[in-house]
């Protein structure tokens, strides 16, 4: 069962059977209840991540006691990415929003494999080189584009990883995010992220269907992101 999860997440998707055998000899499947941490910013970073299904919220809290969310990662996704290279501590909690299903992979466990299969390490490094774009692209965002922008760039997003194809062609993020939380992931206020759905509304980029969830339409976005 655990080589069958492993086979569906992308950063596996080149693995050859043999390969995911050996990587399902050192995974572990845990089922966490909503609100189950997975690890606390500064404890020892033993772990690393995959979410099979739920959700998890990656946090920080500042000295005031304000939470600032990192990321929330979905089925199919690994976390946090940096645990395969680092020995410091987790930089930030770790939580589940749903009841959730990952498999852990142990960081010690994880060395010793590539100690005897380098080429799982390379082609490991190969995906993560493609997430190190991503993080720079998203700096880049925050330091050079104005706020719209930047809080469209997090919706199509979070489609592209939490995202159901409607009918339509248009995306429905399974997710439901307060403004608070949007706001928190890209380091705007609430009020900005406010303003700014009420617009995207208006010029119908955006929808809200009853359960709260945000419906997108990418053509449309994209050609407001090209004007």
């Amino acid at each position: 069962m655990i080589k069958t999860h492993l086979s569906a997440i992308k950063i596996f998707e080149s693995f050859s059977d043999e390969e995911l055998d050996e990587i399902a000899k050192i995974a572990i499947s845990r089922k966490l209840d909503k609100n189950s941490h997975l690890f606390r910013q500064g404890e020892e970073m033993a772990h690393f991540y995959f979410v099979i299904g739920g959700n998890v919220k990656v946090y920080r809290v500042d000295r005031e006691g304000r939470e600032q969310i990192v990321n929330f990662f979905g089925p199919g996704e690994m976390f946090p990415h940096h645990a395969i290279f680092r020995t410091d501590p987790y930089p930030a909690n770790a939580s589940t929003t749903v009841p959730s299903e990952v498999i852990s992979i142990a960081k010690n466990d994880f060395e010793a494999l590539l100690k005897v299969r380098p080429d799982i390490a390379i082609k490991m490094f190969k995906y993560l080189g493609s997430l190190i774009v991503d993080l720079q692209n998203r700096l880049q965002e925050k330091i050079l584009k104005p706020t719209d922008v930047q809080l469209l760039s997090l919706l199509v997003r979070l489609s592209r990883s939490h995202g159901e194809h409607m009918d339509d062609g248009r995306i429905r993020i399974s997710m439901r995010l307060t403004k608070q939380e949007m706001a928190s992931m890209i380091g705007l206020t609430r009020e900005t992220v406010s303003r700014n759905l009420s617009a995207f509304k208006k010029l119908e980029l955006i929808t809200e269907n009853g359960s709260g969830q945000i419906i997108i339409d990418i053509a449309t976005i994209d050609k407001y992101l090209a004007s």
